[in-house]
């Protein structure tokens, strides 16, 4: 997999901000965020934190999976929050499971292993596109991975 960089992703922000008659500013509003961080979001130009993806799922109330593209249904049998503690457990039984180091899946995704180890050990939280990157490695759903799901598929 090639290094990670989120404009490698086509994510629904615009199109269900456009559904709802929404200018960015009004969303920038809804997250509590400057409008210029928004706009940044939605072209893809920087990275948006897992709790304002996660707000903007649960505000358009669709899952993780459909606001990023990764399904086509809006799967709206997914929990409201995040589960940080059943991220890590998720990263780490899955890296087992496929049995990788580290350091394996850290070449193979494009993140450096002392960042990845993190995300494991609960120490720092990923980003949405580092999250978004791991279940397209692993082929699992997004909200199986945050823990709004128990179902690994993606819908």
């Amino acid at each position: 997999m090639k290094n990670v960089n989120s404009r490698d992703t086509e994510t629904r922000f615009a199109d269900l901000r456009l559904d709802n008659d929404l200018k960015q500013k009004d969303v920038a509003k809804i997250l509590n965020v400057l409008e210029n961080n928004y706009s940044k979001w939605e072209r893809g130009i920087t990275d948006i934190p897992l709790d304002k993806s996660n707000e903007l799922a649960n505000y358009y109330d669709c899952s993780l999976d459909y606001l990023f593209g990764l399904s086509e249904y809006n799967t709206k049998k997914v929990r409201k929050e995040i589960n940080l503690k059943l991220l890590c457990d998720r990263l780490y039984k899955l890296r087992k499971d496929h049995n990788l180091s580290q350091e394996q899946l850290s070449s193979a995704i494009g993140f450096h292993q002392r960042t990845y180890s993190h995300y494991e050990d609960g120490s720092r939280v990923p980003t949405s596109f580092k999250v978004y990157y791991i279940a397209l490695y692993y082929k699992v759903s997004l909200d199986y991975l945050v823990g709004k799901s128990d179902d690994k598929s993606v819908g």
